[in-house]
């Protein structure tokens, strides 16, 4: 990582690896695990509460969900808890004072690909692996499976590589600016962009005010999916821009509602700031010069 410390790193609340990490990582902020504190829920509520009741539903709907602001998540957490009369439980006391450890409203401000839980890449890893492993072989066969599977996944790899530098993806919209971004992205980031796209179309339409700050904008943009409003800022001379709801910060794509802003304006080109290296061809093109075994 070129001796770059991480900026987030997801534990189960082990106390060992929070002690190495203030010795190892000293600017690295550290957050539990939402899968792990989730996989607890029935057993400190009650089997009663959480499968009888609409509590387990709508407790993973607030958890989840990386558009809410800290104040609507303490709204939402606080009817919910006076609602099923769970306000004496110590176990969601403990893991309200700790909210800002494992909530994503605290913490969209962090580049992580929209990655949440830590499970997700080692369960896709377990679910590859499972179609080669056999318990009951040798240690020589399991050497001899395993790299079979490392053969399909650079198989694999060299595919997506192909796609990339040999074709584009489809359009969705009419949109220039979703052109563009088919030239620039990945074809896995074109698909995010275009779910985007079609959406800044479909359910977006002017929400509050357009406020001129200087050479910037502040334009209210009302969300039909969400009910709510979001702030774009921008900037006429360099076109570039950023939403309230900090899509762009958490996963590298920019939002619909910047896009249905920049439609209006009639920009028909990502801005350089628009657009991170790690979702582009650049960065493929790159890492082609690193050897398939190496280290790195």
């Amino acid at each position: 990582m070129g001796l770059r410390e991480p900026q987030c790193i997801f534990t189960d609340k082990c106390a060992g690896i929070k002690k190495g990490l203030r010795v190892v990582f000293k600017k690295a902020r550290c957050k539990y695990c939402i899968w792990h504190i989730m996989q607890r829920v029935t057993n400190k509520v009650g089997p009663t509460i959480s499968k009888e009741t609409d509590f387990a539903s709508r407790f993973n709907a607030i958890v989840w969900d990386s558009d809410l602001e800290p104040v609507e998540f303490e709204a939402k957490w606080s009817q919910l808890v006076n609602e099923h009369n769970l306000e004496g439980n110590s176990w969601l006391s403990t893991m309200y004072r700790k909210r800002r450890k494992w909530i994503p409203a605290y913490y969209r401000d962090i580049p992580m690909g929209c990655l949440l839980q830590t499970t997700q890449r080692s369960e896709s890893q377990n679910n590859f692996f499972k179609h080669f492993e056999n318990i009951h072989g040798t240690l020589v066969e399991f050497w001899m499976r395993f790299q079979s599977a490392m053969d399909q996944q650079r198989h694999n790899q060299k595919r997506l590589d192909r796609d990339d530098d040999c074709t584009l993806p489809k359009l969705t919209t009419s949109l220039r600016l979703e052109a563009h971004a088919s030239k620039v992205y990945t074809h896995a980031a074109s698909k995010d962009f275009r779910l985007e796209a079609t959406a800044s179309i479909c359910s977006l339409s002017v929400g509050g005010f357009t406020l001129p700050i200087n050479r910037t904008k502040v334009i209210g943009v009302a969300d039909g999916r969400t009910q709510k409003n979001y702030q774009v800022v921008y900037n006429s001379t360099t076109n570039d821009a950023e939403c309230s709801c900090k899509l762009f910060n958490r996963k590298g794509i920019i939002c619909r509602h910047i896009i249905w802003v920049y439609s209006g304006k009639q920009v028909n080109t990502l801005p350089d700031r628009g657009v991170r290296m790690r979702m582009t061809l650049m960065i493929v093109d790159r890492l082609k010069d690193f050897p398939v075994d190496g280290a790195h």
